[in-house]
Order: C-alpha cells, then sequence, then structure tokens
C-alpha cells in the first residue's frame, strides 16, 4: 500500500508541473519566437561554416569514424517468455481500444508491472477485461486464479470514461489532463516518466489496436517520437503485433524461434522523415545503404531468415512485426 501511495505521489507532483497557467504559457512562447530570431539572424560566412560541419559530422558517422549507437531488442520477453522487460519492471498502460492481446499475455504482464495506468476510456475497455475474466471458464481441476493488480491511477480529459467505470474504480487514483494540444496518450507517458526515471523503469508495454480509426493509428505512432529519451522505450502491443520505434544507431533484435520458423512479417518504415542510409541483415529482403521515405522505398512484408536481425539507420524508423498466429488459427477455425 505504502508503494502504491509512493507512486501515486509522484505522479502527482508531475501533473502539476504540467498545469501551465495561459501566462506562463504566453511567456514560453515570446521567449521561444526571440531565440528563433537570434537563431536566424547568421550571417552568410556562419551559415556556411555551420553547414560545413554538419555535413562533415554525418559523413563521419556513415563512415563509423564516430561509432553508431547500439540497441539490443528481445521482444520475446513480452509474449512469450519472462513477460517482463527491465530489472526493475515495466509499465502497463492501457488505450480507449479493445484488448485483443491474449487474455494470459495481458494478465502475466500486467501482474509483473511495476506501475498500471489506464488512459481515459482505457478504463472500459480494462473494465470489460476484468470482467470478462471473472466469468471465463477454468479448465477442470485448475485452481482459481488470484485477482489482478489494482490500477494505480488513471489519466486523461475524462471525455470517454462513462459512469459506471468511474463507479467500478472509485477507489482508483485519477489525474485530469485537460491540455487539448496533445492526446491523452502523449500526456499519460508525461506523467508517467517522472515516475519511471524515479524507478529506474526503461520500458512501456501499451495495450491498443491497429484497426479501427486511421488517425488514432497515426496519432499512437506519433507518441513513440515524442516519448523517445534514453530511459524510455514504448512499445505498442496488439493482437498480432509489436511496434516501437528504432532511432539513429544500430539495432539488434532476437526474434523469437517460432516467429522464423512461421515466417511471420515485419516492416521498416520511415514515418515522419527521410532515412538517407538503412542496412539490415536477417531479413529475407534485406537493405543495402539504402535511402527510405514515403514515396520511395519503404519495407512491407517482410520476413526473416535468420533468429538476430540487425537494422542500421541513420534517423528513426518503425519497426513493427507479426507476434502471434491468430490469423492462420481462424482461418482453420473457420473451415
Amino acid at each position: 500500500m505504502q508503494n502504491r501511495h509512493t507512486v501515486l505521489n509522484m505522479i502527482r507532483s508531475s501533473a502539476q508541473r504540467m498545469a501551465i497557467t495561459d501566462g506562463d504559457r504566453r511567456i514560453t512562447v515570446l521567449n521561444s519566437m526571440c531565440s528563433a530570431a537570434q537563431r536566424m539572424a547568421i550571417a552568410d560566412g556562419d551559415n556556411r561554416s555551420l553547414c560545413t560541419k554538419t555535413t562533415i559530422g554525418f559523413r563521419q558517422q556513415m563512415d563509423h569514424t564516430v561509432p553508431p549507437k547500439e540497441f539490443k531488442w528481445t521482444p520475446g520477453n513480452m509474449i512469450n517468455e519472462n513477460f517482463k522487460l527491465g530489472d526493475n519492471g515495466h509499465v502497463c498502460v492501457v488505450l480507449n481500444r479493445q484488448i485483443q492481446v491474449p487474455a494470459h499475455v495481458v494478465k502475466s504482464l500486467w501482474t509483473n508491472a511495476a506501475v498500471r495506468c489506464a488512459v481515459d476510456g482505457g478504463s472500459n475497455h480494462w473494465r470489460e477485461f476484468l470482467l470478462g475474466q471473472a466469468v471465463a471458464k477454468r479448465p477442470k481441476g485448475a485452481p482459481a486464479t488470484a485477482p489482478l493488480e489494482p490500477l494505480d491511477v488513471i489519466t486523461g480529459d475524462f471525455d470517454s470514461i462513462t459512469e459506471e467505470t468511474v463507479d467500478f474504480f472509485k477507489t482508483t487514483p485519477k489525474i485530469h489532463t485537460p491540455d487539448q494540444d496533445a492526446t491523452d496518450f502523449t500526456k499519460a507517458i508525461s506523467v508517467l516518466q517522472p515516475v519511471m526515471a524515479q524507478r529506474k523503469i526503461h520500458d512501456v508495454v501499451v495495450f491498443h489496436d491497429t484497426s479501427g480509426r486511421l488517425d488514432q493509428v497515426m496519432a499512437n505512432l506519433n507518441t513513440l517520437y515524442k516519448a523517445q529519451k534514453d530511459n524510455c522505450n514504448v512499445f505498442l502491443l496488439s493482437g498480432d503485433s509489436i511496434t516501437w520505434l528504432l532511432r539513429p544507431g544500430k539495432h539488434t533484435i532476437q526474434v523469437p524461434l517460432d516467429l522464423v520458423k512461421t515466417q511471420r512479417w515485419c516492416s521498416l518504415m520511415p514515418v515522419g522523415s527521410m532515412a538517407h542510409n538503412v542496412t539490415t541483415t536477417g531479413l529475407k529482403w534485406n537493405l543495402y545503404h539504402t535511402q527510405m521515405e514515403f514515396g520511395g522505398m519503404v519495407s512491407t512484408s517482410n520476413t526473416y531468415s535468420t533468429e538476430f536481425v540487425q537494422v542500421e539507420t541513420d534517423a528513426n524508423l518503425i519497426w513493427s512485426m507479426g507476434a502471434y498466429d491468430f490469423e492462420d488459427k481462424l482461418r482453420q477455425a473457420a473451415k
């Protein structure tokens, strides 16, 4: 109980820092405009020097004079092995979409989480999940399962949460984040990040869904970009995929062997900006110093040639991979 109060106090402190008055915001905007004007007042000679330094730095990185930053990823820990990320656990976040992730995966990730959060209407779906599990049939002779850990906090502007859900979670702390210039998901990450930094938690597992509204899917991808920090990795986990951001550097992704054997799909998407130099190994169709951008090259419906995939990139890329074989099982059941 004391641990839960500590989490709540840290979350409340974070939420208070987000509550900027209109006057403070105008001052911040004015200062930003002044700084921008100062940066624009650069002599032609200085501008040429800046471009030269930037070009040299880019070439050094591509020639590996400056070693690329290295990242290692083990998505199997989320879906079929430990169901835990990091030494200090992870954060679980429920968005406002029906939970399609297998129930045993959801329950294991939830149990192993250090902090648990529902975002506005996501609390409706978490309530439905809990009620559904309560009436689910257990195999004959199987022991009764312990109740899941309670939510630590519900955040959002609260335009989607129902009265029934408010009453269901009446003892759960609620943090109101009314700013309409950011999505409830983005604001939730901002509230949680100070807690994560204090407790040295680096990973966020988000229960969401990729079907339905394209604008919400794109907004979730935008949050991956806005949330990127060295100590914050955000994973979007849906009923059939895992998606996260690959930042500039060299990435090694250990793919679960069953996904390699069944030739599940994977993709690399240059969302938001061009990637000038992308090289991969371990894929069926690899890229070699490829320039990627929308309107040009993207990599979709790819698959694996080995358990270890390496991606080296000079810009942000969205990595997405099939996580389960739902589609095949559903087709077989329909026959």
